[in-house]
């Protein structure tokens, strides 16, 4: 006999809210009650999946559940760029073998490599831009993804991107070059940082 999903208790909390934590690890983010009651694979949980890092899952909600790749989630985020931007290189280089857009963007216009570069995965930036992502592909705010590092003080990023060719020069939409977002004052990485650029 089928159950009421909808029906909440007295703290209006229902089956489905307690039945699956937010920010549980647990493989039940997979399950969703259908209405004979019973469990059924729901598709949608690729994003968490490379939230978190769980490559068989990802695999499977590739290779079983044929999830695309290059769909976004409820906040604009597809499944590359929330890989790239946990830093988790192995569910990177599966989305990537698979057919995922290396420059697909979000809502905000980032790409894999920005996020990873704004969270400092350098193992991550490495791999993305040696399969060809564009390394100055800009988001909304016409920042690069070596703004973001700079930004952050992440010096060996820095480095990196430099060495691969970014363009140090490229203005964001107020004006600012990577080196005016590296503040000296603010700790010895952004102090390397800024010299970095300024080299």
């Amino acid at each position: 006999m089928p159950f009421d999903l909808i029906v909440r208790d007295v703290w209006e909390r229902a089956a489905v809210s307690l039945a699956i934590p937010m920010g549980s690890n647990s493989h039940a983010l997979h399950l969703f009650f259908s209405q004979t009651g019973k469990f059924v694979a729901e598709k949608s949980n690729i994003w968490r999946d490379c939230v978190d890092g769980h490559y068989d899952w990802v695999k499977q909600d590739i290779v079983e559940m044929g999830v695309s790749l290059n769909d976004p989630d409820n906040c604009g985020d597809h499944p590359l760029l929330l890989a790239a931007g946990n830093g988790h290189l192995a569910v990177c280089q599966l989305l990537v073998d698979e057919g995922a857009d290396l420059d697909q963007r979000n809502v905000m216009g980032e790409t894999a490599l920005i996020r990873a570069a704004h969270n400092g995965h350098m193992s991550t930036v490495q791999y993305l831009v040696e399969k060809g992502t564009s390394i100055d592909a800009i988001d909304s705010g016409d920042n690069t993804a070596l703004h973001w590092a700079s930004m952050r003080g992440h010096v060996e990023i820095v480095k990196y991107l430099l060495q691969k060719g970014a363009d140090r020069t490229i203005q964001n939409k107020q004006g600012k070059m990577p080196i005016d977002l590296a503040q000296p004052c603010w700790s010895d990485a952004y102090r390397f940082t800024r010299q970095v650029l300024a080299s």
